[in-house]
C-alpha cells in the first residue's frame, strides 16, 4: 500500500505536515506522496497500485472546499472508493442542512429547526412552533460555530439560513469516536460574561485562554452519559460508514440533542484521560502522551486504513 496525502495548503495547520512528521519518523516502512490533489492534472498523473490510498483533507475556508468539491468525484473514482473522507462522510462534511435532513431521517433528537428561504418561510415557522426571541441562525456551510449567531429580531437575519431554537445552556458535549474508543470533552460557554467571547462556544480569533473553554471529564461523569456515547456511535458504523467522528450535544443530563457532527480533523488531548471502550465495555484511560497529542487522529486513521 501507498498513501497519496493531500497538500492542504490553504488551511493554517495542514495535515500533509503531520503525517509527513509522523511517516519519516515513526512508520518508515509506509511508501507515501504528498501531491496538490486541488488540481486535476495531478490526480490524473497519479500512477495508483491496487491497493494504493488517498486521504484528502479538504477545510472550511471557501476557497478550498469548493475546490475540494470539485475534485472530490473524481478522486473516489481513481481510488475506487478508497479514500479519507468517505463518500458518505464528504456527503454530510461542511453542510449543516444535509445534517438537520440527517437528523430527520433517523430520528435523533435536536433542536427544533428550519431551513428557512425568507422571512416569510421565518414567521411561519416561528409562529407553528411557537419559538420566542432569541433565536440562533446558521448559514449551512461553515465549521463549527462559524456563521452562527444568535439575534433578537428578524432583521438581523441573513437570508437564506438555518433557524434553530435556543435552549439556555452553561457548556455543550463533544462526543468524539476513533474506532472503538469513545472520548468525551466538556466546552464552557463563556460568551455570557465576557463580551470578547463569540457565542457559541466563547471562543474568538486571537484568544489566548481558549483552554480554559475545554475540560476533558471525569469517569464519573463519563459513566452517566456514557450511553449516549454508544448510541452516537451505532448511527456512527451504520448510517455513516465511518470510524472517526465527532458529535456536539447539549442537556446531556436530560434530554440530550443533537447540534452537528464533524470529522475530527482537530482534537486536543490531554495525556492518560479517560475513556470508554467500546470492546471491552468499561471505561478506561488512554495510554497517550502529550508529546503525541498532535498526531493522535493521524495515527488512529493509519489504523483504520490498515497503513
Amino acid at each position: 500500500m501507498k498513501l497519496y496525502i493531500h497538500k492542504d495548503t490553504l488551511y493554517s495547520r495542514p495535515w500533509y505536515e503531520k503525517f509527513k512528521r509522523l511517516l519519516d519518523k515513526k512508520y518508515k516502512n509506509i511508501k507515501y506522496e504528498i501531491v496538490n490533489l486541488h488540481y486535476v492534472d495531478n490526480i490524473n498523473d497519479l500512477q495508483i497500485g491496487n491497493d494504493d490510498y488517498c486521504i484528502c483533507r479538504f477545510s472550511h475556508t471557501e476557497e478550498d472546499f469548493e475546490l475540494g468539491k470539485r475534485v472530490y468525484p473524481l478522486l473516489h473514482k481513481k481510488f475506487e472508493g478508497r479514500i479519507w473522507p468517505n463518500e458518505t462522510e464528504w456527503y454530510y462534511y461542511n453542510d449543516k442542512q444535509r445534517q438537520l435532513e440527517f437528523f430527520r431521517e433517523h430520528n435523533i433528537s435536536h433542536p427544533n429547526s428550519d431551513y428557512i428561504y425568507g422571512l416569510t418561510d421565518f414567521l411561519k415557522w416561528k409562529g407553528k412552533n411557537n419559538i420566542g426571541y432569541p433565536l440562533v441562525v446558521k448559514k449551512s456551510q461553515g465549521a463549527g460555530s462559524e456563521e452562527v449567531n444568535l439575534i433578537n429580531h428578524w432583521k438581523e437575519i441573513d437570508f437564506p439560513v438555518i433557524a434553530q431554537e435556543y435552549i439556555d445552556i452553561t457548556h455543550d458535549i463533544r462526543i468524539s469516536i476513533y474506532g472503538d474508543k469513545i472520548l468525551f470533552t466538556k466546552r464552557k460557554h463563556h460568551w455570557k460574561t465576557d463580551v470578547k467571547k463569540r457565542f457559541p462556544y466563547g471562543w474568538y480569533y486571537e484568544d489566548t485562554d481558549s483552554k480554559l473553554d475545554g475540560v476533558d471529564l471525569t469517569a464519573d461523569e463519563i459513566e452517566k452519559i456514557k450511553h449516549i456515547g454508544i448510541y452516537l456511535k451505532d448511527i456512527t458504523d451504520k448510517h455513516l460508514k465511518s470510524k472517526i467522528m465527532s458529535w456536539d450535544i447539549i442537556n446531556e443530563e436530560n434530554d440530550f440533542k443533537v447540534l452537528e457532527f464533524s470529522m475530527g480533523f482537530e482534537t486536543t488531548f490531554i495525556d492518560n484521560l479517560f475513556y470508554y471502550d467500546i470492546n471491552e465495555k468499561k471505561i478506561l484511560k488512554l495510554k497517550n502522551k502529550k508529546k503525541d497529542n498532535a498526531f493522535y487522529t493521524q495515527e488512529e486513521l493509519l489504523k483504520m486504513i490498515g497503513a
